[in-house]
């Protein structure tokens, strides 16, 4: 599996569903990925705020009804005739309305999560990126799409310090094996920054650390290049700013 995949299982394994094996995967991956590790601990924060802050609920008269009806048949039929029980499978539990019911209670709960995640995580993003904009003396890029992504669109905010926050927006992407690098422009030499990964929509941020060479007069770029980033740039410029 790529890092992409692993990613994917993240809210999954916050919510201790995964089977065995692919926890085990994971499990392996995290281990050696400081990012999905990041990721996992965001997750399991959001998933730990819903449980607290879930309302119980009760089931509606009819689906009581429905329960003990099916209850008291199968217990009838079972002291007519003892059958052994099929082995359970998921499409034997998905055939009772408790099962039907703990489905749908589950992708409730994941969807919930998603939406409070993304919602946290945009919020922080935005409080972050405004505290940079407004410290003394910090100083704001655009970085506009090449033809390689004519939609594409990026803001670096960088302060004094040269600490940094670029958000991005309407990239392609990433190959497998691949993820977008930031470079930082000077005298036509380019400084490697740090890589990045957009998520299905095409948006990404990335907290760098701007060099000093860089802070006053510099033109910040972004290609894809392997993932982990290069030390001299490979790959084609996405997006790019202005001096």
């Amino acid at each position: 599996m790529g890092h992409d995949d692993y990613k994917e299982l993240i809210p999954v394994h916050a919510l201790s569903a995964l089977d065995a094996g692919e926890a085990r995967a994971l499990n392996e991956h995290l281990a050696g990925c400081a990012e999905c590790r990041r990721d996992l601990a965001e997750w399991e924060a959001t998933a730990a705020s819903l449980a607290l802050n879930a309302k119980p609920m009760e089931p509606s008269p009819e689906v009581r009804r429905r329960l003990l009806t099916q209850i008291r048949s199968e217990k009838s039929a079972a002291n007519v005739l003892p059958f052994s029980r099929p082995p359970r499978t998921v499409w034997n539990s998905l055939g009772s309305l408790g099962s039907i019911a703990a489905v749908i209670l589950f992708a409730v709960l994941i969807v919930s999560v998603v939406v409070l995640y993304q919602q946290n995580r945009k919020l922080s993003h935005e409080n972050a990126f405004y505290k940079l904009i407004t410290a003394p003396g910090s100083r704001i890029a655009e970085l506009s799409g090449t033809t390689e992504a004519s939609g594409a669109s990026a803001k670096l905010a960088y302060d004094q310090t040269g600490r940094a926050l670029l958000i991005a927006s309407g990239l392609p992407r990433a190959p497998e094996g691949k993820e977008y690098q930031l470079w930082f422009i000077v005298d036509n030499k380019p400084i490697p920054g740090k890589t990045f990964a957009p998520d299905s929509k095409g948006q990404g941020t990335l907290n760098d650390q701007v060099p000093e060479a860089a802070r006053s007069s510099a033109i910040f770029a972004i290609t894809l290049e392997p993932a982990g980033g290069v030390s001299v740039p490979t790959g084609a410029i996405y997006l790019r700013s202005e001096l």
